[in-house]
């Protein structure tokens, strides 16, 4: 059963913030490495097929902002 935050303890309070911290950074991670991925794919010349993998990357890096800057 989950508790409210309210209901939880000082202990499981810090173990969730942690939890948290380590997720942001998970992402962040992942964030940095897709906008390099970008910046790599922007430099090339691209055809049809490789303009919609550059698309999908980009709206994939725009979500994960986006979680990030919900959490």
């Amino acid at each position: 059963m989950k508790k409210s935050k309210t209901q939880m303890t000082k202990a499981e309070l810090i173990e969730l913030l942690k939890e948290k911290e380590q997720a942001i950074k998970t992402l962040e991670s992942e964030v940095e490495v897709l906008r390099n991925d970008r910046i790599a794919l922007d430099t090339i010349v691209a055809d049809q097929d490789t303009s919609i993998l550059i698309a999908g990357l980009n709206n994939r890096v725009k979500k994960l902002e986006e979680q990030l800057e919900n959490k």
